[in-house]
């Protein structure tokens, strides 16, 4: 095990090798040393930086001067003002020093931002289908507003959608805008010509080898002879290429094959991805060492969107096999099952587990961001070499649980989040009228929070709070179904599952209630692929909820290195035990492949 002073090493050597990598830049660019604006008052330094592609240099980050970028940013400075209603900005002069000892340059702009022009009023001409009252609804331009043109293009664009729902698809909106330059006021009318609007005639499928038809047209938001909704067509594309079947999805009208004036067929063009998978997937991590996965699936059976699939595992602690069945739509509805089947094999601390069952999971979407489904697991547990004093060295379980689930996620990536949250909460009913040889009941929650505190910077934090209990005639929950805590994506200063109720042989138990904080994760790019990460754990499982106390949380933090790499994200992290107890690591060293949370 490697000890703190030699992770500090490591991590000295990776920063120096890249700033060496930096420093390799032929000695005759000057770098930017830094950007000063004067005169600026409605719009900060920052800000006004945020504009240009010539920047101050960062660690690790740095900016070089290029004559001709700086021109155009100078342009796109004046319009930037221009764009937020200070039409008569101007750039009185720059200074641009260079160093030519240590090859840097100073940059220093002068401006005038001159007078604020402001909205005098808004007016709507050439509507006959949709009142003045509706529309100004619609915008967000008010009198004595400033005048910004983003404001002005985004009300265009509100107008058309709005037309474009209600079947005129070709209408046009034009602003007509008047500024008077001694009051620095502007009227604003928006001219529209609403045109002709359309039904929808034939519906046209195009690029169809195995889908079948009636896959894509049960996906569909509209139908023949319907007023055309855009943004019906825009959902109808999105579900279908979030269906997996499809590389590319484009929907959209085109003038009817029979000349009808009043009609738009829709023409729905597809390029079906191969149905075929193959996936070998070799890796490493702190827990199972060296690991593999292979895996076969078939994602379009038949033409019939159903998938397949076989997959097997093998580790230094696992091995098993997978078997697997997905049905989109369930009997004609929108409810997605799937079929799993597995064969498992673990090497768990306190015990081995030898397991084979199944689920089975009906669910659906709700929304764009919403899931619920329900879980039935059936499955026969065998547990062996048990080295927990007090519970015989084998034993056996038969599980029949049921389990509600729900789903809330705004993530805006699955593997690698910078911004959203997520939300799951479970509840799970095991044995009484499902039989069984264990009855218990659990509750689990999970929430996940990303946050972009700038472009190269994310806030993370997961929080995991789980409950359970038995009743009926069980006398205790197996050891395989408790809360554990401890190791690479819970508590990282701790060695796996160790975080929690031990034996006297200081073998983990488990429990029935786990809190379990990843309380901040700050998120660092320093250089293209590479970024840096430190963290703070909080957490502990507790034998039953009435022993719970907050002096029992269990703290450590740290940081990490982390590689963006084509196959996935490699992580190495260093926790860092807060309070050691007797016999504990002061902290542990994790390889993995993933994001923590």
């Amino acid at each position: 095990m490697m000890n703190l002073k030699s992770i500090f090493c490591l991590t000295f050597i990776s920063f120096f090798l890249l700033s060496n990598i930096q420093a390799r830049e032929p000695s005759s660019k000057l770098k930017v040393k830094s950007v000063a604006f004067e005169g600026n008052q409605a719009f900060s330094q920052q800000r006004l930086r945020r504009v240009m592609l010539t920047r101050s240099s960062k660690f690790l980050s740095p900016s070089y001067y290029y004559p001709q970028i700086f021109e155009d940013d100078l342009e796109n400075l004046l319009l930037f003002y221009q764009q937020n209603g200070y039409l008569d900005a101007q750039i009185l002069g720059t200074q641009v020093s260079i160093d030519s000892i240590d090859n840097e340059v100073y940059i220093h702009i002068k401006l005038s931002e001159g007078e604020l022009t402001r909205v005098e009023g808004v007016a709507v001409f050439g509507n006959l289908v949709f009142g003045d009252s509706l529309l100004l609804q619609k915008i967000k331009i008010r009198p004595t507003d400033p005048f910004i043109q983003k404001k002005i293009d985004d009300a265009i664009l509100s107008f058309l959608t709005l037309y474009a729902n209600n079947g005129y698809l070709d209408a046009e909106v034009k602003p007509d805008i008047r500024i008077n330059p001694e009051t620095h006021r502007a009227l604003i009318d928006f001219l529209i010509d609403e045109k002709n609007q359309y039904t929808i005639g034939e519906i046209h499928l195009q690029g169809l080898k195995k889908c079948r038809p009636g896959i894509i047209k049960r996906e569909l938001l509209f139908k023949k002879g319907e007023v055309i909704k855009y943004t019906r067509l825009l959902e109808s594309q999105r579900r279908l290429y979030l269906s997996g079947l499809f590389q590319s999805v484009f929907i959209r009208p085109q003038p009817a094959a029979f000349g009808d004036s009043t009609k738009k067929d829709i023409l729905i063009e597809l390029l079906e991805n191969e149905p075929f998978e193959f996936n070998l997937a070799v890796g490493y991590g702190s827990v199972e060492k060296g690991r593999a996965r292979i895996e076969a699936f078939n994602t379009n059976l038949a033409g019939t969107a159903r998938k397949v699939g076989l997959s097997t595992k093998i580790s230094f602690v696992s091995r098993g096999v997978e078997a697997s069945f997905t049905e989109p739509w369930t009997f004609g509805f929108r409810w997605r099952t799937d079929v799993n089947l597995l064969f498992e094999y673990l090497e768990e601390p306190g015990f081995d587990l030898n397991r084979k069952g199944g689920r089975l999971v009906i669910g659906r979407t709700f929304g764009k961001r919403s899931t619920a489904s329900i879980t039935y697991r059936y499955e026969d547990a065998k547990l062996s070499k048990i080295q927990v004093a007090t519970i015989p060295e084998e034993l056996k379980t038969n599980l029949r649980t049921l389990t509600l689930s729900f789903i809330y996620d705004t993530r805006d990536n699955l593997f690698n989040s910078t911004q959203g949250f997520y939300f799951e909460w479970n509840n799970e009913l095991a044995g009484s009228f499902l039989r069984g040889t264990d009855t218990f009941m659990r509750l689990q929650g999970r929430f996940k929070y990303f946050h972009p505190l700038k472009r190269s910077t994310i806030i993370a934090s997961a929080l995991e709070i789980g409950w359970m209990d038995f009743f009926g005639t069980s006398r205790d929950i197996p050891l395989n179904e408790r809360f554990y805590a401890g190791g690479p994506n819970s508590l990282r200063g701790f060695e796996y599952q160790l975080v929690g109720p031990l034996d006297a042989k200081e073998i983990p138990i488990g429990g029935r209630l786990k809190a379990v904080w990843n309380l901040i994760e700050i998120r660092q790019s320093i250089y293209k692929i590479i970024g840096m990460v430190v963290f703070a754990d909080i957490g502990n499982v507790w034998s039953e909820p009435r022993e719970f106390h907050f002096r029992d949380f269990r703290t450590s933090a740290g940081f990490g290195l982390r590689v963006n790499t084509p196959i996935g994200i490699l992580r190495a992290d260093y926790g860092i035990n807060l309070k050691p107890r007797n016999g504990e690591s002061p902290g542990q060293l994790i390889f993995n492949m993933g994001q923590t949370f």
